[in-house]
């Protein structure tokens, strides 16, 4: 939603890059690079191609965890060449830089962090599921906690 609301007012917020990284690319991705070169600009990337296969990464978003930012990258150009129809790729590309920006599954956060986190899920408007459709959350009434510890 944060992601949606920023591509929509056309201010994605950007992180510089200290140093340009390096990311190897197929025939495809190169080909996306070119060929939707505004989209991944739109969506925070400053990429140029670099070489066949490579492409020099100078700026991200914000909203990237670190490390995440060549594939990052590299799952957008997937998706952009991908081909599907244009009605549902702005929603695609937007659950897939989601994805790469969440927290992964064994990730160690502090309490705050997580207040955080379920704040900002509250405030969305699908709180219930991630953008793919996964639940985020779960109803669990008291008869089936009670169960789950034996109680009943």
């Amino acid at each position: 939603d944060e992601l949606a609301s920023q591509l929509a007012s056309r201010a994605v917020p950007v992180q510089a890059l200290l140093e340009p990284l390096l990311v190897d690319l197929s025939s495809a991705e190169v080909d996306a690079l070119t060929d939707c070169a505004q989209t991944v600009l739109d969506f925070g990337f400053q990429a140029e191609p670099f070489g066949e296969s490579t492409c020099l990464l100078r700026a991200v978003p914000a909203l990237l965890p670190n490390g995440s930012a060549a594939e990052a990258l590299q799952a957008l150009l997937d998706d952009l060449g991908a081909g599907k129809a244009q009605g549902d790729r702005q929603e695609r590309l937007l659950a897939t830089m989601a994805c790469k920006a969440a927290v992964k599954a064994g990730q160690t956060l502090s309490l705050e962090e997580m207040r955080f986190l379920v704040q900002r899920l509250e405030a969305t408007s699908r709180p219930k599921t991630c953008p793919h459709g996964r639940p985020t959350m779960l109803r669990l009434s008291t008869s089936a906690l009670e169960r789950q510890f034996g109680r009943r």
